[in-house]
């Protein structure tokens, strides 16, 4: 018995934990932060996007069985080369989860032929601004091999 009333609160526990966070919205700032970003894409601004970023910050990606990753370093370079390129695609993008100090978004760049997914996670750093801290990529089946490429 000892085992089931156990058991019933470590659900009833993850339940209203779940509740509690299913209704905290993000702050507006966070939604600045994912509208820059997918802008920073489309234009392709490298000082737009570093103004987002935290310094440590990495982009990882699939390519075939392993994955791949990009320091916030590698990334501004690529995009300095293609500076003011503009995209032809358009974008929309979703809040998966928040709370007061973490945010996981979904941002997607539709092309013609394929979509790019965006994960992106946001942390709330020690000056109470809102910066992206991680990205991961998700290509569809038919993306060009060379979309996240220096080649």
């Amino acid at each position: 018995m000892e085992l089931k009333s156990l058991l019933f609160c470590a659900v009833l526990s993850t339940a209203l934990t779940a509740s509690a966070f299913a209704d905290n919205p993000p702050a507006p700032k966070v939604k600045n932060v994912i509208t820059e970003f997918a802008e920073s894409h489309l234009v392709t601004d490298a000082k737009k996007l570093s103004k987002i970023m935290s310094e440590d910050a990495q982009v990882k990606f699939s390519r075939g069985n392993e994955v791949l990753y990009h320091s916030l370093a590698s990334i501004l370079k690529l995009m300095r080369q293609n500076e003011g390129i503009s995209q032809n695609c358009s974008t929309s993008y979703d809040i998966i989860a928040s709370s007061e100090a973490l945010v996981m978004a979904k941002v997607e760049f539709a092309y013609q032929d394929f979509v790019i997914e965006n994960y992106l996670t946001l942390e709330r750093d020690k000056n109470d601004n809102w910066k992206i801290t991680r990205i991961n990529k998700f290509f569809t089946d038919n993306a060009p091999a060379n979309v996240l490429s220096n080649k």
